[in-house]
C-alpha cells in the first residue's frame, strides 16, 4: 500500500538535514512537533519550493521548473506530472483542513489530511484512499509559525505523538508558495471534475503547468497572483479511460473561461470582498485556464479554454 506521510516524512528529513542550504529554519515547540518555516522568518529556495510541492502530493509526482513568456516578460513555470491523482492531489494536495476561523484562516494540505480525515475536510469524500502512518506532514500557507496548540490538534486527528508531527509552514508572499500553489493544476481539475459529476478515477495520469507569480511582499496582492497563476494561466492535461461523451459533457466545465462566477475579474480582488476568507468564495472560482482530455479508450482529444496574458499581465506586473 502506497503511504503518502511516509513519502513525504523522507522529503523532511532531507530538508531538516540540508536546512541551510536550502534557506530554511527548523525549530521544535515545547511538546515536540517540528517546524519547519521556508519563508516566514528565511528566504527559502527554488529546490525548497519544489521539495515543499513534493511533499504536498506524498512525492508521487515529478515536479521540476519550466518557462512561461508573457508577452515581453519571460517566468519561471511549475511543471508537474502525477500518476495517482486521486491520491498525490485530492487525499494529499488540496487545502482542506480548516484550522483556523476568519482573515486569512490557517488552512492544512498535504499527506495529514489523508490520516485525520476530519469532517470538515468534505474533499476526502473524492477519494476512498486512507492513510497510515506513524508520522504526518501538514503543509501550511500562513502568516504566523504555528502555535502549540495548532500541532497538538494535528497530533490528535492524527493519533501520533506530538515528537512524530512536522508542520511545514510558509507565507503567500515566499517564492515557495509561489512554486507550490503554481503546482496546483491536476488538483484545482480533480476537484473541479468531482463536482461536475466526471468519475475523477478514470483519470489514469495527469499532467500541469502553471507561470510562477512575482512574489511580492504584500499578503492580499501576493494571494491574489498565486491565484490568477492558475485561473488565468494554468494548463491540466489529463488521460483518462471513459466514454467521449461523458468528456464532452464536462470539459467545458473545468475551465475558468466557461465556469467561474468571477470570470475576468482579479482574485485579489474578489478575495478582499470575500473579507480574505476563502471560504466565502464560490468554489467554482477555483480552475485552470485551460485543458486537454485524451481518452485512451478511444484515442480522441479534448481542450477548452485558453490563457489570458492580458489578465496576467495585469495581475503580476502592476
Amino acid at each position: 500500500m502506497i503511504s503518502i506521510n511516509k513519502n513525504a516524512v523522507k522529503i523532511v528529513k532531507e530538508v531538516i538535514e540540508n536546512a541551510d542550504n536550502l534557506g530554511v529554519k527548523v525549530s521544535k515547540t515545547k511538546a515536540g512537533v517540528t517546524i519547519i518555516d521556508m519563508g516566514l522568518d528565511c528566504p527559502g529556495s527554488w529546490e525548497a519550493g519544489i521539495l515543499l510541492t513534493r511533499i504536498t502530493i506524498g512525492d508521487l509526482g515529478i515536479v521540476k521548473l519550466g518557462e512561461f513568456p508573457i508577452k515581453d516578460y519571460t517566468l519561471a513555470s511549475a511543471d508537474v506530472y502525477v500518476k495517482e491523482p486521486l491520491i498525490a492531489c485530492v487525499a494529499s494536495q488540496i487545502a482542506g483542513w480548516q484550522l483556523g476561523e476568519g482573515e486569512f484562516a490557517t488552512i492544512g494540505s498535504g499527506p495529514a489530511r489523508a490520516i485525520a480525515a476530519v469532517e470538515s475536510d468534505f474533499y476526502m469524500n473524492m477519494t476512498p484512499y486512507r492513510d497510515k502512518h506513524d508520522e504526518v506532514v501538514l503543509s501550511i500557507q500562513d502568516v504566523k509559525l504555528p502555535d502549540e496548540t495548532l500541532g497538538l490538534i494535528v497530533a490528535e486527528k492524527c493519533n501520533v505523538k506530538p515528537e512524530d508531527v512536522y508542520l511545514v509552514v510558509a507565507p503567500s508572499t515566499a517564492l515557495v508558495t509561489a512554486i507550490q500553489v503554481s503546482a496546483r493544476t491536476i488538483e484545482q481539475t480533480c476537484h473541479k471534475m468531482y463536482k461536475k459529476g466526471f468519475d475523477v478515477s478514470k483519470v489514469v495520469c495527469a499532467r500541469g503547468t502553471a507561470p510562477i507569480p512575482p512574489i511580492v511582499l504584500d499578503e492580499v496582492k501576493a494571494m491574489g497572483r498565486l491565484n490568477d497563476a492558475l485561473l488565468y494561466g494554468g494548463i491540466a492535461e489529463f488521460w483518462v479511460d471513459a466514454s467521449d461523451d461523458e468528456i464532452a459533457e464536462v470539459v467545458d466545465k473545468l475551465v475558468s473561461q466557461y465556469s467561474s462566477p468571477y470570470y475576468g475579474a482579479l482574485f485579489g480582488d474578489v478575495f478582499e470582498k470575500a473579507n480574505c476568507n476563502f471560504y466565502e468564495i464560490d468554489h467554482d472560482f477555483h480552475c485552470v485556464a485551460k485543458i486537454q482530455i485524451h481518452n485512451v479508450r478511444t484515442g480522441k482529444a479534448f481542450t477548452s479554454g485558453e490563457i489570458r496574458y492580458d489578465i496576467l499581465k495585469e495581475s503580476f506586473f502592476s
